[in-house]
């Protein structure tokens, strides 16, 4: 396994000089910090859709956020149910497209000086407790722009479908409060602000 990891590497680690079938190359320090960066580059790839796939997550995003805030959760469930792991088809987003989009968007929401007081009492709505406790500290790392720089602490707190529930329950939050500040419902302001964004 560690090897077939060195393997699917190799590119990004050639990248930094690292030669995999020159050890004489480079020494065990220079591997693992070459690694890691190696390792923090995929992430970031694996959590940063494109395309219409990026198009499809925001559409996610924003229909299961419809549904909790309207209080629908067998359909909130339905849609965070028929998210794959893996994408199946072209434009299909994953758990890790949703969760990475989630992240980057609360960051950039939650910093933004224009909506930072407006923001400021975001409440998780009700769902599992650990969904709910995972979404609420992804709140208040978004609060200091760190969600995305985080996704593997919270790996290290909490399994792939707790922060794929608590990222999208955090989205819908901030949705709600953001909606009742500016009197708008959630659907609304989903359909406005969530487009394809960088």
């Amino acid at each position: 396994m560690a090897n077939d990891l060195l393997q699917e590497m190799a590119p990004l680690l050639a990248e930094d000089g690292i030669d995999l079938n020159d050890p004489s190359s480079f020494d065990l320090a220079t591997l693992n910090a070459a690694l890691a960066r190696a390792v923090e580059r995929t992430n970031m790839e694996r959590f940063t859709p494109v395309g219409v796939t990026r198009s499809n997550t925001l559409r996610l995003l924003g229909s299961a956020s419809d549904a909790i805030s309207a209080g629908d959760l067998q359909s909130a469930q339905a849609v965070i149910r028929g998210i794959a792991p893996e994408p199946k088809e072209n434009g299909e987003p994953s758990v890790a497209h949703v969760i990475g989009v989630s992240l980057g968007l609360l960051d950039s929401w939650h910093r933004d000086p224009d909506l930072t007081q407006l923001l400021a009492r975001t409440r998780v709505p009700r769902w599992s407790s650990r969904s709910r406790a995972a979404g609420t500290d992804i709140v208040a790392l978004a609060r200091k722009g760190r969600a995305v720089e985080a996704i593997a602490a919270l790996h290290g707190r909490y399994d792939g479908l707790t922060i794929l529930e608590g990222s999208i329950l955090a989205v819908a939050g901030t949705l709600q409060t953001w909606a009742a500040a500016t009197d708008q419902s959630v659907h609304d302001l989903g359909v406005a602000i969530l487009k394809d964004q960088k």
